[in-house]
């Protein structure tokens, strides 16, 4: 597994606290807005103060404040390096373009579409599990971006349904339509490297987004966008060392061996002090209902156990919290999660446990969109970085509220779909 090393992040007043740890990007936010819920930044032709300037390669280097504040928590959460910070700003910047939202919709619904604007350019969605609400955001999101680009005639969207096999079939199949572009999540990691390269031999650009990182970003494929997820396993490490000190914590993942579960379970666990001990590291397949199999199965050898970490909020809200309540234990641990799912964050409030903690990260949809936006910067002979890193920032729900008022509990508040369309999403 790649591990790169970052900075630590500078202190920025008191509403925040950095870690010090030298090779982390990464800080805990023990202060900050009292809501996730912030209005705005999707609307189309908003206006407001800007970050960043230039351009090339058909992109304006550029974002709104408010936008970048809304999907990072802080405008100043981008990548540190030069090329990497512009092609985030391009392509989080596009959230703000006006697009046909009932055509994003109805591509969303019937998994492609023609964009009806007659351009040149297929792109193409491709991943080896799309069913849960995370990826079903992330397929908007992709959407979303195509349709800034008037050069794209086609989306298209496919999803293997957890088969390894029809993953690499689905790939083949792109490769063999000529695609101009393809987006993916590697659940299976480095099995996909073949399909990944002969794409790129094709001269297709692949990107992947939430680090979905296997071999050889900028020479197997163009690169991987996302947070160091090495870092956010040291920052998982930090809350449980201060917050917990001492007893059994488990782990919890998605697929096994994917990328994002093994970066920062490989990290986390080194960095806990001696009087913390990981008594379970368990695949779930990013499923509510084998996460709450497997938290009970868990709780029932170590009914005391006093921290989670995991990716998947909306997961543990789904699952976990019904494993605890059949087991007839109050859920009294400590949290790390990667995603801000407004379901997770309501549920914490509704059970009004101050023995409960949770800290957790942006869930990362909007990485998609730069992840797009790099592949279509390729294509016109842009260099891209082999990875595009964000900083990562955990958030104290105590602090900051991801129930977000006004949110279906499915989705997250980080995302830069407007909000009147993720209701249609989810009615």
């Amino acid at each position: 597994m790649h591990v790169r090393k970052e900075p630590a992040a500078r202190r920025k007043g008191p509403v925040l606290v950095v870690l010090g740890v030298v090779v982390l990007a990464a800080a805990l936010t023990l202060a900050a807005s009292s809501s996730g819920g912030t209005k705005a930044a999707t609307q189309a032709a908003a206006t407001g103060p800007t970050i960043g300037k230039g351009g090339g390669f058909g992109e304006v280097y550029k974002a709104r404040v408010a936008t970048l504040k809304k999907t990072l928590f802080k405008a100043t959460l981008l990548p540190k390096n030069p090329t990497a910070r512009n092609i985030a700003l391009a392509g989080l910047g596009r959230a703000d373009k006006k697009v046909n939202y009932a055509l994003a919709l109805k591509c969303w619904k019937n998994n492609g579409c023609s964009t009806g604007t007659k351009g040149k350019l297929t792109v193409a969605y491709i991943e080896q599990f799309g069913e849960n609400v995370y990826r079903q955001m992330s397929k908007m999101e992709f959407i979303l971006q195509a349709l800034t680009y008037p050069e794209v005639g086609k989306i298209i969207y496919r999803s293997a349904h957890s088969d390894l096999n029809q993953g690499i079939a689905d790939f083949k199949a792109a490769i063999a339509q000529h695609v101009s572009l393809i987006v993916s999540y590697p659940d299976f990691g480095d099995a996909m490297l073949p399909v990944m390269k002969e794409a790129t031999d094709a001269g297709i650009p692949v990107a992947t987004y939430a680090w979905g990182y296997v071999t050889g970003p900028g020479k197997n494929y163009l690169t991987v966008v996302g947070e160091d997820t090495c870092a956010l396993g040291k920052v998982y490490a930090y809350v449980m060392n201060t917050q917990v000190k001492s007893g059994n914590i488990a782990f919890l993942g998605g697929f096994p061996g994917n990328p994002l579960s093994l970066g920062w379970q490989t990290c986390e666990r080194p960095a806990l002090n001696p009087n913390i001990h990981v008594v379970a590291t368990e695949p779930t397949n990013w499923d509510p209902s084998k996460v709450q199999q497997v938290v009970a199965g868990i709780l029932a050898k170590y009914p005391d156990i006093k921290g989670w970490s995991y990716e998947y909020g909306l997961g543990m809200a789904q699952g976990a919290f019904a494993a605890y309540q059949a087991a007839g234990l109050p859920f009294n641990a400590v949290l790390t999660l990667r995603t801000d799912d407004v379901g997770m964050g309501c549920a914490f409030d509704k059970l009004n446990n101050p023995k409960l903690q949770m800290y957790y990260y942006t869930s990362g949809n909007t990485q998609i969109r730069v992840a797009f936006t790099a592949a279509m910067m390729k294509l016109k002979g842009a260099k891209i970085p082999p990875t595009i890193v964000f900083p990562i920032q955990l958030q104290n729900q105590r602090v900051r509220d991801s129930c977000a008022k006004g949110y279906p509990q499915e989705a997250s508040a980080t995302s830069l779909i407007p909000l009147s369309l993720l209701h249609q999403m989810y009615p």
